[in-house]
């Protein structure tokens, strides 16, 4: 062998650099289609600065730039800034929208870019060369039997490394007595080819690749080896004899070699080189495959076209019968010859592309990190298979777009070689957001012949030589995933308010399975029904060669099953996804055959919740009307419409039905598709039994049969079974058609008409009336309750007031004096009550006050309440008279209030005189005073019509996903009350996932997917360094299934609505000066355009907020455990509060818990059948201290739940009246969390200041005790006598208190 074929050749290790000399001027060309997207460099200064640049580039490159830099920083040291630097930065704001941004991309490929000959892969490049000297000073063989190489690679796998060695033949293996002889030789020419030697690979969590190209030698094959698999045998023995006699190399020491299959195709085995734990390269994290190939005229290429046949079907069926069937094209099959032959024609040609367009590597490189983070690798412990959309591709996409001259037809923005590289990648995205590939074929240059290319299924992009498709083998679902991606990229890059860099390059949730899509299903599947015989004469030799094209029996199923989901859920669906369980080793591959796991992704669209899927019309459309019936089978109907068509439709639900069972109707139908085509079970959640009888009636012919329970595949989803516990224990079947959201909406609606007409009988003209529950903004727990269902039911003696605020035209008689105010606003209420009881007679109208026995003075509480202002404003407890009216058509309780501007200016300037005056404390009560009126009249309003649209109008998804957050954090007792998240807060942080959605994704388009980003902002979201921000003006601009549909059209990507970018200034201005004051300091803190300082619902304490990022993530790690095994099992953990983490624990009595009525049902809780056991207390104590209760056994069950036995106060909680007396009592000793929708415990945590010593004076106010033998400096120790607290509380509720568990002494 020549001693210059053992040499890497001119595209391997000598052709990783890239120029790195660009322009630094540009300028701007304007176009009507885009912003920014086409900009050009100014060639007449070219010249300018360009040392600088050359520094800037080489230090990315991890090259030696000391001089350059240094150079560069005296000069501006000792003249200033430079006008050509000035531009520079001016070019930056305009080109990134921020400095910053430019900043994050150069240190993003500082970080990733691998660049070979540096310092860095010093170690990478000497193992490169010392596997090029054992690869081409392999040992050859002489021709022999398939039989005989097979024993041959066992032999020497064995002697090298103690077991046998497998030849890895793709599927079909040869047949026995092929006449086929093997042989090995040594490479004739070893390269580095790939992004490696580009400059254009990058590193990431992962590992990056490094492609080692050993081409076999021509004198090995025939000229019709490219026949019935037969180079391909050829091949897989090649690549046994490499790693056979690697494994006796001493790169044995340095790897752990194996093989691998390149883009799941069984016909395309590699040998795969992982440095071991203990070498410098594994820190590296490089892995180095070998890739056997061909030289380009080996075998006739132009007989691999796509429209050929190369694999007969007699030789599928192991027969001699030519005519035994038609001939079908097989491309896949031929674009795997074709792309082994042509890797160092595509190598050369990048190569050439990058020397003419000096960005072109670094643009590679982001599109890389860009596909990485999009890239699902797992999910919890189980391995899924790497999609064969790759960075190859995206490469060539992007060389396409620089150096092509005809487009096929297809308009789209052409790159200029000029252009910097975010330039580069903003127009690759924005290309690849606008272009269907599965519908539109493109091709380098002329030359293709695209009537061959066309003919194929599938997406086409014909390379530089004309002879492949680049795109051959990858599924339709995954280009639309990848369009489906860069839409949101592309309006990520443009939009004029935010900096995306982290959404773009960094966010992890993008290859979370769990978050990514809206609904999660586990497949878990037989795999022989779904596979053609291999021979007798039950053998199907279409279908059984259909598999072979695909490469992999598990690639064919998992294109079955992504045809059939995304053909019959096209309106529901924006993506079906399926992502295939990888196998847990190479040889592990031939399991796959007997049973699978698949994990298939839905993303909804706008359709998803509709309840009667249209189909074709059968005298239109014979043919679609056939295939629609073959989908559905009896499931679809003929019907009329109003529009006079008749069309075969799916219907799946009386327009009454509730927005959770709405929420479920994709994933029926996606139940229904799988059973009654594949005969897969799944949870009676997802599939009714009324659903699955229908499915198993007359099913297709092409349907698998004969499927019983054990083979029976099953569905597996969190989707329904989540949404569980946003429902309530007591409302039955027959009441959910009354107990919705829209009722009690009508019901307001309604009282609005009533007391307007009441105008001629009030003072003052009736305004209008502002709804301020969230059970009139689609967002509390449970829906409004009417009284009726209320009445007569033993747990049922709880019933939510829906407040209201009562608006009057504007008037100068109101009083100046505070408490004339009150007392006018009173008559008011009154009058108001009179007059509407009179018009509904039927009606119950109480007037009341929320002062509970305390008299009002200048607005502020008196009596003993007085000095816990502070704490009565964080309970904001409403301090006024109002009017209870149970409404008689609706059955709800309506809590009236007059909203009086006069009053806020009143106290806003009783609070500025005080201050003029030096009155500290009374300015300070009345400037909480003044907050809590504006809390209760504007904030409340303005923020209840926020959420109202946002539920009503944009995304339905948002109600469950606030209930469902609510749920969660009530459940973990961290919802409400002094310590914990406010209800408005909670409602914030649920809308911030779907008016601007942080980590890349969009919107969601379900309840489980909100709930679960819901999740993963808590546990992720940097609160001591990120602004959190609710743009509501966005609501509507956040599904990006209209704004990609506008944007494509108009191919500009940008988003006209939402925050300006000086709104957005001004919000970022507070807090980074919030910053400054140290008002952050970890705080969960929401800021919106009108509450650009938090100061609406508070923050949460920094202690709070890690607690919540603990059990958020918690909570993540076990739905995706959950998903991952396919089972419900712990799903209840998620919400479950872990009581062992607190102090003691206080159990109430069952009977007095009012509202315990909006605990999740039990069936929540069970899994399988079987419900899941509480936690259970450690230890139980002071059970003598019960004096007037008998034990538990012995409690007579009340008729009501509330102690006054009666069945319609409006209101009343006694569990919630207790806590709020305990915090008054023990704020400063005790930390008190309590679920706040029929919690029947109360946990306690002792304060820090509980734990301490103090020295003793006679005004501690607290049950302290002296401890004997110990100072504090000169005066006696004491401290919290912690038993007599727990004695004190245990009297104070008594009547409510059933034990106390001590955890903690």
């Amino acid at each position: 062998m020549a001693a210059g074929k053992r040499k890497l050749a001119g595209a391997g290790l000598a052709t990783h650099s890239t120029k790195h000399s660009r322009n630094d001027q540009t300028r701007v060309e304007a176009d009507d289609s885009s912003n920014d997207s086409m900009l050009a460099s100014d060639d007449s200064d070219a010249e300018s600065d360009s040392s600088m640049h050359d520094a800037d580039e080489l230090k990315l490159a991890g090259e030696n730039h000391e001089s350059g830099v240094g150079g560069s920083t005296e000069r501006s040291k000792a003249r200033g800034a430079t006008n050509a630097e000035i531009m520079a930065l001016n070019e930056a704001s305009l080109l990134f929208k921020s400095n910053l941004f430019k900043l994050q991309i150069d240190e993003l490929l500082s970080e990733t870019l691998v660049t070979a000959g540096s310092k860095v892969t010093r170690d990478l490049d000497a193992a490169l060369k010392q596997i090029r000297d054992v690869l081409v000073a392999m040992d050859s063989t002489k021709e022999m039997t398939v039989d005989a190489a097979t024993n041959l690679v066992r032999k020497l796998g064995k002697q090298a490394t103690g077991h046998a060695v497998a030849i890895p033949f793709p599927d079909p293996a040869p047949a026995a007595g092929l006449a086929l002889k093997l042989a090995f030789e040594a490479p004739d020419v070893v390269n580095v080819v790939g992004s490696y030697p580009l400059g254009m690979a990058v590193r990431t969590q992962r590992s990056f690749n490094v492609d080692v190209l050993a081409q076999m030698p021509a004198q090995m094959f025939q000229e019709r080896d490219y026949m019935n698999y037969r180079y391909f045998y050829k091949r897989a023995f090649f690549v046994a004899m490499i790693r056979v006699q690697l494994h006796a190399s001493a790169l044995n020491e340095l790897f752990d070699i194996e093989f691998e299959l390149l883009r799941s195709d069984t016909r395309l085995p590699v040998v795969v080189l992982r440095p071991k734990s203990d070498t410098r390269l594994a820190k590296l994290g490089c892995v180095v495959r070998i890739q056997p190939s061909i030289a380009p005229d080996t075998l006739p290429l132009r007989r691999l076209m796509p429209d050929r046949n190369h694999v007969r079907a007699a030789y599928v069926a192991g027969t001699t019968d030519a005519d035994l069937v038609a001939e079908q094209a097989t491309p896949q099959y031929n674009a795997a010859v074709v792309s082994d032959a042509l890797q160092l024609t595509h190598m050369k040609y990048l190569f050439e592309t990058n020397e003419q367009c000096t960005e072109f590597g670094r643009a590679a490189a982001l599109l890389r990190v860009w596909l990485g983070q999009r890239t699902v690798q797992h999910i919890g412990q189980q391995q899924l298979m790497a999609p064969r959309i790759s960075g190859f591709a995206l490469t060539m996409v992007l060389a396409w777009l620089v150096r092509s001259a005809n487009s096929g037809g297809v308009t789209g923005a052409r790159l200029s070689s000029s252009m910097d590289a975010h330039q580069l990648f903003k127009g690759a995205i924005e290309f690849l957001a606008a272009h269907d590939f599965n519908h539109g074929a493109l091709q380098f240059g002329t030359d293709a012949d695209m009537t061959v290319f066309g003919a194929q299924s599938g997406a086409v992009l014909v390379d530089p030589s004309a002879s492949v498709n680049v795109l051959a083998g990858v599924q339709p679902w995954e280009l639309d995933a990848l369009r489906l991606h860069a839409q949101q990229t592309a309006l990520d890059l443009n939009h004029h308010s935010a900096n995306h860099f982290s959404r773009v390059f960094l966010s992890a949730a993008l290859t979370d399975v769990t978050a990514k899509y809206d609904h999660v299903f586990r497949l878990d599947i037989d795999m022989a029904p779904f596979l053609a015989a291999r021979f007798g004469s039950d053998m199907n030799v279409t279908a059984r060669a259909a598999e072979l094209e695909h490469g992999h029996p598990v690639v064919a199923v998992q294109h079955r099953i992504a045809q059939l989901l995304s053909t019959a859920l096209a309106r529901q669906t924006r993506l079906v996804a399926v992502h295939a369980g990888a196998d847990a080793s190479f040889d592990d591959r031939i399991k796959a055959t007997r049973r699978h796991v698949f994990v298939v992704g839905v993303v909804t669209s706008a359709d998803a919740q509709r309840l009667v899927d249209l189909g074709p019309s059968p005298d239109a459309q014979p043919q679609d009307a056939a295939q629609f019936r073959t989908l559905w089978g009896d499931r679809a109907e003929l019907r009329r419409f109003r529009d006079g068509s008749i069309r075969l439709a799916t219907v799946w639900g009386a327009n009454a039905m509730p927005l959770e069972q709405r929420a479920q109707i994709v994933p029926r139908m996606l139940a229904f598709l799988l059973r009654r085509h594949f005969g897969v079970l799944a949870q009676p959640e997802l599939l009714h039994a009324d659903d699955q009888s229908t499915a198993d009636y007359a099913r297709p012919s092409e349907a698998i049969g004969d499927v019983t329970a054990e083979s029976a595949g099953r569905l597996f989803s969190l989707s329904s079974r989540i949404v569980e516990f946003a429902s309530t224990r007591d409302l039955s079947e027959s009441d959910a058609d009354r107990v919705t959201f829209e009722a009690a909406i009508a019901g307001f609606d309604q009282l609005q008409r009533e007391v307007k007409a009441l105008e001629e009988k009030l003072p003052l003209r009736v305004l209008a009336l502002h709804a301020v529950a969230p059970g009139l903004r689609y967002a509390s727990l449970a829906p409004p309750k009417p009284l009726a269902l209320a009445q007569g039911r033993g747990d049922d003696a709880y019933v939510e007031p829906l407040h209201v605020l009562v608006e009057f035209t504007t008037s100068n008689k109101w009083p100046d004096d505070m408490a004339a105010l009150h007392k006018v606003k009173s008559a008011f209420l009154l009058r108001l009550a009179e007059c509407y009881a009179a018009a509904h007679p039927n009606a119950h109208v109480d007037v009341s006050s929320r002062f509970f026995g305390y008299g009002a003075q200048d607005g502020l509480l008196t009596g003993a309440s007085s000095v816990q202002l502070a704490g009565a404003d964080d309970f904001d407890y409403e301090r006024d008279s109002f009017v209870d009216i149970r409404h008689i058509s609706s059955g709800l309780t309506f809590r009236l209030s007059v909203l009086c501007e006069p009053e806020g200016a009143l106290l806003a300037h009783k609070a500025q005189e005080m201050v003029r005056a030096g009155l500290s404390a009374q300015a300070d009560a009345l400037q909480c005073a003044h907050r809590r009126w504006m809390r209760t009249t504007q904030w409340r309003a303005m923020h209840h019509r926020q959420i109202l649209d946002l539920c009503q109008r944009h995304h339905p998804a948002a109600s469950l996903t606030i209930r469902l957050l609510k749920r969660w954090l009530s459940r973990h007792m961290l919802l409400g009350q002094s310590v914990g998240v406010p209800d408005e807060t909670a409602e914030l942080l649920a809308a911030r996932v779907f008016t601007d959605p942080w980590n890349g994704l969009a919107a969601p388009g379900s309840a489980y997917a909100g709930f679960v980003r819901c999740l993963q902002l808590l546990a992720e979201w940097r609160w001591t360094e990120d602004m959190c921000v609710v743009d509501f003006a966005a609501a509507g601009n956040a599904d990006s299934e209209d704004s990609a549909r506008v944007a494509s059209a108009r191919r500009v990507w940008t988003t006209t609505d939402g925050l300006s970018a000086d709104a957005y200034a001004t919000l970022q201005a507070a807090f980074d000066a919030a910053i400054q004051r140290k008002d952050v300091r970890g705080a969960l803190r929401i800021v919106t355009a009108e509450d650009p300082n938090a100061e609406w619902w508070g923050t949460v304490s920094p202690v709070l907020t890690r607690r919540l990022q603990s059990l958020a993530r918690a909570s993540l790690q076990t739905i995706t455990d959950c998903i991952s095994l396919g089972s419900d099992s712990t799903l209840s953990q998620v919400f479950t509060a872990p009581l062992t983490d607190y102090d003691f624990v206080i159990k109430l009595d069952k009977d007095v818990v009012c509202r315990q009525y909006e605990q999740p049902p039990a069936s929540a809780f069970t899994s399988d059948g079987v419900q899941s056991a509480e936690s259970a207390p450690r230890k139980e104590v002071f059970k003598n201290l019960l004096p007037s209760m008998q034990h538990a056994s012995q409690v007579n069950v009340k008729q009501h739940a509330n102690v006054f036995g009666q069945s319609d106060l409006v209101g009343f909680d006694p569990v919630a009246l207790f806590v709020r007396d305990l915090v008054g009592v023990y704020r400063d000793s005790i930390l008190f969390f309590n679920d706040v929708h029929g919690g029947r415990c109360i946990a306690g945590l002792w304060s820090p200041t509980a734990r301490k010593t103090h020295p003793f004076t006679a005004s501690m106010g607290a049950n302290m005790m002296l401890l004997e033998h110990e100072k504090v400096g000169t005066k006696p120790a004491a401290t919290l006598n912690k038993r007599a607290v727990v004695e004190e509380i245990i009297r104070l509720g008594e009547g409510l208190v059933e034990n106390v568990v001590i955890q903690n002494e």
